[in-house]
């Protein structure tokens, strides 16, 4: 087979590409891990005070 006849052969097959849109359903949740979320229930410190998330400030 030569050149040509090798060329002529990879230009007549083709390949269809994919049609349509893929939504990545394996992205659509976010991975969490169990607990990963129980920080929030803590207040944070700052100097004297401990400051939780619903506004509340205690002096310690």
């Amino acid at each position: 087979m030569d050149l040509r006849e090798q060329i002529e052969t990879a230009q007549s097959q083709s390949f269809s590409k994919m049609s349509g849109v893929y939504l990545c359903p394996e992205l659509s949740m976010p991975a969490v891990r169990p607990g990963a979320d129980d920080h929030q229930e803590h207040p944070s410190r700052r100097n004297n005070k401990l400051i939780y998330k619903d506004g509340r400030e205690v002096k310690v």
